[in-house]
């Protein structure tokens, strides 16, 4: 599973990283990019509560897939747990569109601190994943790749690590120039991505 964070959606690289990605069999996590910047924007105008915004944050990430999905016809969407695990059969990528239902789930609490990473491994966990790679435009100081030091680096959010720590899956993080790598990486990961240090918290 790939997380394809909402900054590239400012990045040159963008179409890179979905050529690719097309084939290679992997669910795709949009981040929510400029659409959740508006949210953000709004609520801080308009002060409404967490609740709607969180709502307003899904679908955010719902536009920012859709707008990958139209960026590259290749993409399958979906937004049902059943049908990714059926994708992975077809050979084909397809990008995740997060949806309403998700406002039910007590595991998804309304807040900033539940991102676009941790619903990345809440669906990891979920679709029984090996891998979930973070695709980041932030700087990675690799001496600090525990869950405490992401947080305050400001490359994972705050809740990442309470849907990650105990996964079966592992977490990796890739810098968004690192396109040409990525298939090697998918491949292989410990010989071209970083790992997360879930040892330390």
């Amino acid at each position: 599973m790939v997380k394809l964070g909402g900054s590239l959606a400012g990045s040159d690289t963008l179409p890179f990283w979905l050529d690719a990605l097309a084939d290679a069999n992997v669910v795709i996590v949009p981040g929510g990019g400029p659409f959740a910047d508006q949210v953000r924007l709004a609520q801080r105008r308009w002060r409404f509560s967490d609740e709607p915004a969180h709502a307003m944050a899904l679908l955010a990430m719902a536009q920012y897939g859709l707008m990958l999905s139209g960026l590259c016809p290749k993409l399958a969407v979906a937004s049902e747990v059943d049908v990714l695990r059926k994708s992975a059969a077809s050979g084909r990528s397809t990008v995740w569109l997060p949806d309403l239902s998700l406002t039910c789930d007590p595991s998804l609490p309304a807040s900033w601190d539940i991102t676009s990473d941790s619903l990345a491994a809440w669906l990891a966990r979920r679709l029984n994943a090996a891998n979930l790679l973070l695709i980041k435009s932030a700087a990675i100081a690799v001496r600090d790749t525990s869950y405490g030091g992401l947080v305050a680096q400001g490359v994972v959010d705050a809740a990442f690590e309470r849907f990650a720590a105990d996964a079966a899956f592992s977490s990796w993080l890739c810098h968004r120039q690192d396109y040409p790598l990525v298939r090697g990486g998918l491949r292989d990961p410990s010989h071209v991505f970083t790992c997360v240090d879930r040892s330390a918290g």
